[in-house]
């Protein structure tokens, strides 16, 4: 099978081997089953953040080596390409949306046309990767392509805007993304309650959707033994006796890392070692750093940016908790990743969490409701569901185990996420190719 795969996304998130998998694994899955991947990228992706200033300063990632995968990169034209000081942080993200919204399906579908004119071999599917490379196939079938196509998303932020008419047009290129026909729609089962948006705003992908949760790697996350929970705070400079709370996720607005920093002024008063670990980067990183600044709380906070995949498990393996505190959802890799370590999990209710967080018996939950019922805010109720559970080891251990069995029982590899993937894009490509068969004759 010959894919052609348009994607305006980085290959990893956070630079090579760091951050979301999600579309490396992709990629390697069908490379490495034998069928053939032409991929369309631009040279620095949507979801590359800035340092300094800006594009004078930084590189296109380092594109991993997958077998029969084919990068073929182009440039996406922006304000920073110009020799000018550094933009303000508002006009750089108006540039960015911009580029990617307007430019990037206009400058994808024109490079994607020209390899399907110029491909010695027809291609079998188009597969576009998330909302602005499905608005270039919006493009692709307007000038006539008949490919079947396979419309890829990693959650939507969408359902918010379902039932806000200013936010759904801030958001209107994702809905319309959502609302593009294809063959087959693969929406991860993130808890941003994916198939219901697809449901609201494209009534005619019932029965071609795919509502699948990420893979994991199983055979390597695993809880620890007590000798590596204390090898791992040992490797990574952490007190034994320090209560450690870790996130784990891009810096990003929605992800609510502020939340845990907002609630370590409470959380000290009660436990003097108490430190928060913030792995990741992004582009919240200076806002936060400024606010652990303004709180006073230098001493009690570490960023460590982005780690390798293979490093994450540590970090989970010396937490005593681990924190998921998002607004749309807290269902994400990071979570899933946790649970399997056995981690005690705090989250925030958003969402679907609560169907993998049951509260008491697979961690804990935090209302984000606004009912008139709470007195407190969301970041006192964090901070004293902290300072209860960093005085209740055997509560801890409860809730680890019980994370642990759900993860055990309910979660799938990588390998089988992928392979379920890839023989439905098979079969649909099959049936493309019997279809056109069954015309001619």
């Amino acid at each position: 099978m010959r894919v052609l795969l348009i994607c305006a996304l980085d290959v990893w998130s956070l630079d090579q081997g760091k951050g979301a998998p999600t579309l490396e694994r992709t990629l390697r899955a069908y490379g490495e089953a034998g069928h053939h991947v032409d991929a369309v990228l631009p040279d620095i992706g949507a979801n590359h953040f800035y340092h300094g200033r800006g594009a004078h300063d930084e590189a296109p990632e380092t594109r991993p080596d997958i077998p029969n995968v084919t990068f073929h990169t182009f440039h996406m034209p922006s304000l920073r390409d110009l020799p000018l000081p550094a933009l303000p942080d508002a006009l750089g993200k108006i540039d960015q949306k911009v580029r990617f919204a307007a430019a990037f399906p206009w400058l994808a579908a024109k490079h994607a046309e020209r390899l399907i004119r110029s491909a010695s071999q027809p291609y079998d599917v188009l597969y576009a990767y998330e909302a602005h490379a499905v608005l270039a196939t919006r493009m692709l079938r307007r000038r006539g392509l008949r490919l079947p196509v396979v419309a890829r998303f990693q959650g939507t932020v969408m359902y918010p805007a379902l039932s806000d008419r200013a936010l759904y047009y801030r958001r209107y290129e994702e809905a319309l993304a959502l609302k593009t026909a294809a063959d087959m729609y693969i929406m991860t089962d993130d808890g941003t309650q994916g198939a219901d948006v697809l449901a609201r705003l494209n009534p005619a992908s019932k029965g071609r959707v795919r509502f699948w949760r990420n893979g994991l790697d199983l055979d390597r996350l695993r809880p620890p033994a007590p000798e590596q929970r204390a090898s791992a705070r040992r490797d990574l400079g952490l007190a034994e006796g320090a209560f450690v709370m870790l996130t784990a996720s891009r810096l990003a607005t929605w992800k609510r890392v502020d939340r845990a920093i907002r609630a370590l002024p409470k959380i000290r008063s009660w436990m003097p070692d108490a430190l928060l670990v913030v792995v990741g980067d992004g582009e919240e990183r200076a806002r936060l750093q400024s606010l652990v600044r303004t709180l006073g709380v230098e001493q009690h906070v570490r960023f460590v940016g982005a780690v390798p995949q293979s490093d994450v498990m540590r970090y989970m393996h010396a937490c005593d908790v681990f924190l998921a505190i998002a607004d749309l959802s807290n269902v994400g890799n990071p979570l899933l990743e946790a649970m399997t370590c056995g981690c005690c999990v705090v989250a925030v209710d958003a969402g679907d969490t609560r169907e993998l967080i049951i509260d008491n018996k697979t961690g804990r939950l935090v209302d984000n409701s606004n009912r008139s019922g709470f007195v407190k805010s969301l970041e006192d109720r964090l901070a004293d569901l902290l300072v209860t559970l960093a005085g209740d080891a055997p509560q801890r251990a409860r809730l680890a185990a019980g994370a642990a069995a759900y993860a055990g029982e309910h979660f799938w590899t990588w390998d089988e996420r992928m392979a379920a993937e890839v023989e439905a894009v098979t079969a649909l490509a099959a049936d493309a190719r019997a279809a056109r068969a069954k015309t001619r004759s």
